[in-house]
This record gives structure tokens, sequence and C-alpha cells, in this order.
């Protein structure tokens, strides 16, 4: 079973946002393959979420 690790961090520019695939002992290419494309699908949407989640805290603090 292939596992899909995202994983945030603080760094100098600001956050770091990672999604990267741990592969099962037993798992063949396709699974590696399919576990890889559905990563980089969720790293463009934890980015946004991300982006969203800071740009709605920003504008609370604008007042």
């Amino acid at each position: 079973m292939a596992k899909i690790v995202i994983s945030l961090e603080s760094t100098k520019r600001g956050l770091s946002v990672n999604c990267n695939v741990e592969p099962g002992e037993k798992d063949n290419e396709q699974v590696q393959h399919l576990a890889a494309v559905v990563a980089a699908g969720l790293a463009g949407h934890v980015n946004q979420k991300i982006i969203d989640a800071i740009n709605k805290k920003a504008k609370k603090n604008v007042h």
C-alpha cells in the first residue's frame, strides 16, 4: 500500500508544503505511478487551501 505524506514546514521564506509518496514493499509499478499522480494533484489542492487560509486570516486582521 502506497502512502501519500503531506508535510508542512516553516522556512526562512515562509512555508514549505511537500507531498511525497512512500511506496509499500509489495506495490507494483502501476500502484506507485498512480500514487505519484494522486500526490501531484493533492499538492496543488493543498497549496491552494493554504493560500486561501493565509489570505482569509490576513483579511480579518486588516481592520
